[in-house]
C-alpha cells in the first residue's frame, strides 16, 4: 500500500479499546460460566504426556519466587498459546519445545527439536522533529500542570479533547525503492502533532535516557512543534529469543539484532530524506520551521553520515514483536505451527498470537494478530466440530 490518511484506531466510546475490553467485557463473556481468568499468575512450563500437551503449570508470582506451590490445569481438548512473540516462545523452551542443542544447554528435557525462538522480528522508528514559525502553537504532551487536570476531565466526562486521540493522528506508506516492488512498503510515516518534554516518560516508555555526548534529554526539545517519526516496517534483520536459565523466573534473553543486515540502515536513511522532502512543500513549510539538528553528532546535518548516526542513535521499538513460532508446512525447517496452528510434532498444542507470523506485515500489528485469534477461534471450532 502507498499513501496517506487519517490514522484507524481500535476506539471505542473515546478510549482506547483493547481485546479484553472488546472480547471479554463489553459483551459480557467475562460472566460466563466456562470462563476462569486468573490474575496475578504466570504460566511456567506446558505439561505433556508423551507427545500430547495435557495442561499448563501455574505459579502465583512466578518472577519472585520459585519456591511457590505449583498449580497444574488439565486440558480437555487441548492447550494454546497466546502469550505474544517473546512469552510464547519463553513458555514453548521452558516445556523443552525448541532447539534441541539450546535446551539442553540450559538443563530441560526435549520434547520437540523445533527452531523455536528465532525469526524475531520489529518495527523501528526514530523521531525527527520540527519546530513551528513563531506565532504558530501545537499540542503539548501531559506536563502535569492544570491544563492536563481539564483534558483529562473533558476525556471522562464529555468523550472529547486531546486525551481522547492516539498520539499518531496521521499515517502514510511509501517505498525506499531498494527492496523488490513485490515486497510492497517498506516504510511507514507517522505523524505526531507535538514534541515530547517529559524526560521521565521517555525513558520509561521508550528507553531515551540521556548519555554523555548524547542529545537524549528531551526537555531541551523546542516547546512547540511536530514529530515525524519514519518505521522501518520491511526489516532484514532478524533476531531470537532464548532462554537465559530453565528456571522460570528468570526473564529470557532478546537479542532483536537490530539494523544487522545493511539493507536496513540504507533503507532508513532514505527514509529520513523522504520526511524532510515532505517537511519542505507545500502547507508543510508555511508552519514548519527547521529540523531539530543533534548538535552531538559531528557529521554535517546534510550528509548521509549524519543520517545513519541519527537513526542509529535514536531509533527504538515500535513494540511489534512477531515471528518466534512460525508458521508454515509439515517439513519445512523454519516452520514451528501448521496453518492451522497446530505446534509439528505435537497433539493439543495450539499457538495463537504474533509469534506465528513468518514475517512481519508492513504495517501495524494490532489488528493482524486480533484476525490471528479471530481465525485461531474458527479453527478450533472445525476442529472440535462445534457450531461455527
Amino acid at each position: 500500500q502507498e499513501g496517506a490518511s487519517l490514522c484507524q484506531c481500535t476506539v471505542g466510546n473515546a478510549t482506547r479499546c483493547d481485546t479484553a475490553s472488546a472480547y471479554l467485557f463489553r459483551n459480557g463473556a467475562h460472566a460466563r460460566p466456562n470462563l476462569t481468568v486468573l490474575t496475578g499468575h504466570m504460566a511456567t512450563r506446558v505439561v505433556f504426556q508423551g507427545d500430547c500437551a495435557t495442561g499448563v503449570s501455574l505459579r502465583a508470582d512466578a518472577a519472585k519466587s520459585q519456591d511457590l506451590p505449583e498449580l497444574i490445569v488439565r486440558a480437555r481438548r487441548e492447550v494454546v498459546l497466546s502469550a505474544g512473540a517473546v512469552g510464547t516462545p519463553w513458555l514453548l523452551m521452558l516445556s523443552g519445545v525448541g532447539p534441541a542443542a539450546h535446551l539442553r544447554e540450559r538443563g530441560v528435557d526435549v520434547v520437540a527439536d523445533l527452531p523455536v525462538g528465532e525469526n524475531l522480528q520489529d518495527h523501528l522508528f526514530w523521531p525527527v522533529m520540527y519546530p513551528l514559525k513563531p506565532g504558530k502553537e501545537s499540542l503539548t504532551l501531559y506536563d502535569k500542570s492544570v491544563k492536563d487536570l481539564a483534558g483529562l476531565l473533558a476525556a471522562y466526562t464529555v468523550g472529547k479533547g486531546q486525551a481522547c486521540y492516539p498520539w499518531v493522528t496521521m499515517l502514510a506508506f511509501w517505498r525506499s525503492g531498494l527492496r523488490p516492488e513485490a515486497d510492497g512498503n517498506d516504510v511507514q510515516l507517522h505523524m505526531v502533532p507535538f514534541i515530547g518534554h517529559d524526560q521521565e516518560t521517555a525513558e520509561a516508555n521508550f528507553g531515551l535516557a540521556d548519555k554523555e555526548n548524547r542529545d537524549m534529554d528531551v526537555t531541551n526539545f523546542p516547546k512547540y512543534g511536530v514529530t515525524a517519526l519514519p518505521s522501518l516496517v520491511r526489516p532484514a534483520s532478524a533476531g531470537r529469543v532464548t532462554l537465559a536459565s530453565s528456571d522460570p523466573s528468570v526473564y529470557p534473553v532478546i537479542d532483536p539484532c537490530y539494523l544487522e543486515d545493511e539493507l536496513d540502515v540504507k533503507i532508513m536513511v532514505e527514509a529520513y530524506k523522504f520526511v524532510r522532502k515532505v517537511a519542505s512543500m507545500g502547507p508543510a513549510a508555511e508552519v514548519l520551521g527547521d529540523e531539530y539538528v543533534d548538535k552531538t553528532i559531528g557529521h554535517d546535518p546534510g550528509s548521509d553520515a549524519y543520517l545513519e548516526e541519527r537513526v542509529r542513535r535514536t531509533c527504538l521499538t515500535i513494540y511489534h514483536p512477531v515471528g518466534t513460532a512460525r508458521m508454515g508446512r509439515q517439513g519445512d525447517p523454519k516452520a514451528v505451527v501448521s496453518p492451522s496452528l497446530l505446534v509439528h510434532g505435537l497433539k493439543g498444542l495450539r499457538v495463537v498470537d504474533a509469534s506465528v507470523m513468518p514475517t512481519v506485515p508492513s504495517g501495524n500489528t494490532n489488528a493482524p494478530s486480533i484476525m490471528i485469534g479471530e481465525r485461531g477461534a474458527d479453527l478450533m471450532k472445525q476442529a472440535w466440530g462445534l457450531r461455527p
